[in-house]
């Protein structure tokens, strides 16, 4: 029984996995914002996080070190991101936003909002306030299961 509850699950996954990507990225993509899926997702993530390493952000973003480099380098070029050597051992390299980046980001992100809160709009409180219980509850199982 449990084994069966599990697989759910985890079918379930599979299914809102591109239905809330499609949501997000559409979204985005429709802005015209002049950056590859991957710049995209390099920048919601050093967002999230601060300061990565090149290999903890290829990790994070599920792709080789040597795209995460090129795409970086890609950022760095249009002064999103900036590296740093780490002080601790400088064969490692640190990365994170400009400040140029952040406030393109706090744009974006608002606009974003914008957008897919009127996607919403047709959805009632009562079903909106169980999707956030249940996306909270979900975002800590998927929390604990990576570790």
């Amino acid at each position: 029984m449990v084994d069966n509850v599990r697989r759910e699950c985890i079918m379930s996954m599979y299914e809102i996995y591109p239905l809330s990507r499609k949501l997000v990225f559409d979204t985005f993509d429709k802005k015209k914002y002049d950056i590859t899926r991957t710049q995209q997702i390099i920048m919601l993530s050093l967002c999230i996080e601060g300061t990565l390493t090149m290999s903890q952000l290829a990790s994070k973003i599920n792709t080789s070190n040597e795209q995460a480099t090129r795409a970086v380098a890609q950022l760095v070029d249009k002064g999103f991101v900036i590296r740093m050597q780490n002080p601790d051992n400088r064969r490692v390299i640190n990365i994170r936003l400009t400040d140029e980046a952040m406030r393109f980001m706090e744009k974006m992100k608002n606009e974003i909002l914008d957008d897919i809160l009127g996607k919403f709009s047709s959805v009632s409180d009562s079903d909106m306030k169980k999707m956030k219980d249940a996306l909270v509850f979900i975002n800590s199982i998927l929390k604990k299961v990576l570790k």
